[in-house]
Order: C-alpha cells, then sequence, then structure tokens
C-alpha cells in the first residue's frame, strides 16, 4: 500500500499539480469571480442550491489558465469534522501566490450568496505541519477549533493514516 500511495502521489504531483490548462473565452462562465481568479463550476450538478458536492476549477481571469481547484461538501457536521468539508488543491507553479485564499474567500460568498451555507459554518482540516492552508484559513476568518489526535475509528485515520490534525472553523452566515 505503501507503494502504491508513493507512486499516486508521484503521478499527481508530476502530471496533475504541474500541468495547468487553459480554457476557452466560451468555456470560461464563472459562478464567482473577483479581479484575478473565477471559480468554474465542474460538479455534475450545476443547481448549487441542490448539491450535496461542489466542485470548481479555478481560473486565473487575465490568462484563462487553471491555477487549481476547490471542493465542498454538504454532510452532517460530525460527518466530515476531522476530515473538513472544504478541499483546494494549488498547481504548482501558481502556489504562494493567494490564490487558495482567494479561492476560498469566493466560495464562501457563494455559500453565503446561494443560503447553502451550513449553521455551524464551513470546515478546513489540515495536517500540524501545512502552515500554508492554516494561514489561507485563519486569512478567511478561519478559528482554531481542534488540534490534536483523529480517533482510529475515523475514515480519516483509517483509510489516510492521518494521525493529527488542526481543524479550522469558518462562519459563512453573518
Amino acid at each position: 500500500r505503501k507503494c502504491y500511495m508513493k507512486n499516486f502521489y508521484d503521478y499527481i504531483n508530476k502530471n496533475i499539480l504541474s500541468s495547468p490548462t487553459t480554457v476557452t473565452k466560451e468555456e470560461y462562465q464563472p459562478i464567482i469571480t473577483n479581479d484575478n481568479i473565477g471559480l468554474l463550476s465542474n460538479s455534475f450538478d450545476t443547481n448549487i442550491a441542490a448539491s450535496a458536492f461542489l466542485s470548481f476549477d479555478l481560473i486565473k481571469c487575465d490568462t484563462l489558465e487553471r491555477v487549481g481547484e476547490i471542493n465542498f461538501q454538504a454532510m452532517e457536521y460530525d460527518e466530515f469534522f476531522y476530515g473538513g468539508n472544504v478541499d483546494y488543491m494549488i498547481y504548482d507553479s501558481f502556489r504562494h501566490l493567494g490564490y487558495g485564499t482567494q479561492s476560498l474567500s469566493l466560495l464562501k460568498q457563494l455559500l453565503h450568496e446561494n443560503s447553502y451555507a451550513i449553521e455551524e459554518g464551513i470546515l478546513i482540516s489540515t495536517l500540524p505541519d501545512n502552515i500554508y492552508s492554516q494561514r489561507i484559513a485563519m486569512k478567511n476568518g478561519g478559528i482554531l477549533i481542534y488540534e490534536g489526535c483523529v480517533p482510529k475509528d475515523n475514515p480519516l485515520y483509517q483509510i489516510d493514516h492521518v494521525e493529527e490534525v488542526k481543524i479550522y472553523q469558518i462562519k459563512v452566515k453573518k
């Protein structure tokens, strides 16, 4: 399993994280945008208010390059507590340029505008040493609500072998 996971992550890093593509002007129909990036839906269900899973490509407005992706899952609070309900990935050549912070901000706006936000807010779960994701959460109003061990019966521990996390809660409703 360890070898398989290493090969999988090597493939992701080589072929996906470092290989951004562009979209055409016709394809670029963002759901929400700011001056720098737009969220382009790649979900099967484009009805945001009715979908339990939202997935967006992050598109750079001026060049129409894909800079990453962000996803949101609507689940019961207890079901996703340790793993969070938002995940994002910024491609290598676009890291440390603020796109993660901007994409989370746009997602928050989108959830708020569509009355989709859960009462408790959204949760960002990070590994204790992932300071970049922690900064992204904090810049978007995230408050550290848990720092510690993942229960051994939790899928995050059993499947991904994650033993410790930091969890940030971000309020979406005002």
